[in-house]
């Protein structure tokens, strides 16, 4: 055990300056890095105006949603104008498809029967 002793205190005596250097420096390293470095501190004044930004923002996400309902119940009336073009669109079709068969049927009509085909026409 003595010469474990002997071998740690000979190594102590032999490099005590480079010992040093690396105790020195790591409190150099200690002493930049946590006391001279500057801690970052916000006032009150820069705590409120972030809190009232936060209430800002947090109004107009509220104001986004309720734009959001909006478009969702626009678009479903949208949905529902479309479908009754369509409809529209269908009857017309066939309305004109009846006429269009009439019309052409009209050639072949005998007097008695165009007057009755004019009269229901025009009622």
């Amino acid at each position: 055990m003595d010469k474990n002793l002997n071998k740690v205190g000979y190594f102590f005596i032999k490099n005590y300056k480079t010992l040093l250097f690396v105790i020195l420096g790591l409190f150099l390293f200690y002493w930049v890095i946590f006391i001279i470095t500057p801690s970052v501190t916000m006032s009150n004044k820069e705590r409120a105006k972030i809190d009232s930004l936060n209430v800002v923002i947090q109004s107009l996400h509220n104001e986004n949603l309720k734009l959001d309902s909006n478009i969702t119940s626009l678009n479903k009336e949208i949905e529902q104008v479309d479908k009754q073009i369509e409809d529209i669109k269908k009857k017309k079709t066939t309305v004109k498809k009846e006429y269009h068969e009439k019309i052409n049927r009209v050639d072949n009509y005998t007097e008695p029967e165009l007057d009755s085909f004019f009269s229901d026409r025009y009622k």
